[in-house]
């Protein structure tokens, strides 16, 4: 496929990304647009669409009964409308939804990452994070400096939320040297679904800033140094759900935008390359149980500058694929190939709590590496083949 090609494909997925109705589920859960905490008050909301060409008379809940699920527990709650529709039914024209919005108590016991699935209404399921409940002292309260207001605000918490996999793990390659690698990374979203420009125009709510930093720690030579990190900022649109089978067995998510990669080194070890790309999601299965994740992702290279060279061992697709449930085993299968190299990555993950008592969080990572340029530095070199022993934060 030609860059003009690449190019094309990339611009009309965005334009399809941006059209206006594109979720075809009658009910869609959306995620707190606020910061959750355990045991304190949240507001979700549920979408209603109507995606024919026909009005439509659609029943709306006065409750939702929802079924929070960690690796832990699982624990049930019910959600009134606020405020409560005047009506058991709402009237939609063509090709319009109406948002509602539903406010109840998390429950006091969870923490870390939950499933929300809701029980009384067809609908897809979320996951949210969860902090748990803490109330400090009068005395450290009083002592305690104000944190600046924007700092300090519960939207600018619920704007940040989980990117890429965030784990640390040391293991051995087959060259018998000791290695490490620890990955971070967050997205912002830019637009709250309550502002004026998000309700007028709903497609710049999943607008995100992405940046994900992976770091390759050469710990068997002296001194223990850094091979290379590599640091990744994204601009992209990213929706989770944009189509949904009759079924409801198969969801299909969008991710597409800009990147850029570097490891800011200069001279000969300066390594960057810009990139537009497109990334469909697939998920077979229901998200709260077993399923299979699917997600191909088309590149097109914008600057090479510093590697020309780059797409003959990177190509122009990757794919990852893993299959697993929210509260058990995930095995994820990652792999890319070029005319020159490929690289694979395979990483099993499976929670801490279930394997602790519940004691700790996380997940326990087994993680195996083989090809070419496991860092930006070496992308033209095959590197020895890597087993690795870590912690997941986010898998």
């Amino acid at each position: 496929m030609t860059r003009a090609a690449l190019m094309r494909c990339f611009f009309l997925a965005l334009a399809f990304a941006l059209a206006e109705g594109s979720a075809h589920a009658d009910y869609i859960l959306l995620s707190p647009g606020e910061a959750a905490v355990a045991g304190q008050p949240v507001s979700l909301y549920l979408m209603i669409t109507n995606e024919t060409e026909q009005p439509l008379d659609v029943s709306v809940p006065a409750e939702l009964e929802l079924r929070f699920s960690t690796p832990r527990e699982a624990v049930n709650a019910t959600f009134a409308a606020d405020p409560a529709p005047p009506t058991e039914t709402i009237h939609l024209a063509p090709q319009t939804f109406r948002k509602i919005r539903y406010t109840g108590t998390l429950p006091g016991a969870l923490e870390g990452t939950a499933s929300i699935a809701v029980r009384n209404v067809t609908s897809n399921n979320v996951i949210i994070s969860v902090q748990a409940a803490a109330a400090p002292s009068t005395a450290a309260a009083q002592e305690a400096p104000s944190a600046p207001a924007n700092l300090r605000s519960p939207a600018f918490f619920s704007a940040l939320s989980s990117y890429d996999p965030m784990y640390f793990a040391v293991g051995v390659g087959t060259n018998s040297e000791t290695t490490s690698k620890f990955q971070l990374s967050l997205k912002l979203q830019f637009f709250t679904e309550d502002s004026s420009l998000a309700r007028r125009t709903p497609f710049l709510h999943d607008l995100y800033f992405g940046y994900t930093q992976t770091s390759l720690w050469n710990l068997a030579q002296t001194s223990s140094p850094f091979y290379d990190t590599s640091y990744q900022p994204r601009l992209f649109y990213y929706s989770p759900q944009i189509w949904e089978s009759s079924g409801r067995g198969v969801r299909l998510g969008l991710e597409t935008g800009l990147g850029h990669e570097s490891n800011g080194r200069s001279g000969e070890d300066s390594r960057s390359v810009s990139t537009a790309y497109v990334k469909p999601i697939f998920t077979l299965g229901e998200p709260a149980a077993w399923h299979w994740t699917i997600a191909p992702k088309l590149l097109a290279y914008l600057n090479t500058t510093d590697n020309p060279d780059i797409a003959d061992y990177r190509g122009y697709a990757e794919l990852e694929v893993a299959y697993g449930k929210d509260d058990s085993w995930q095995f994820k299968v990652w792999g890319r190939k070029g005319p020159a190299g490929f690289a694979t990555q395979v990483d099993v993950t499976y929670p801490l709590p279930g394997l602790t008592f519940g004691n700790l969080n996380g997940y326990l990572l087994l993680q195996y590496f083989d090809g070419y340029g496991e860092s930006l530095l070496s992308y033209n070199q095959r590197m020895k083949s890597q087993f690795r022993l870590g912690l997941a934060v986010i898998r």
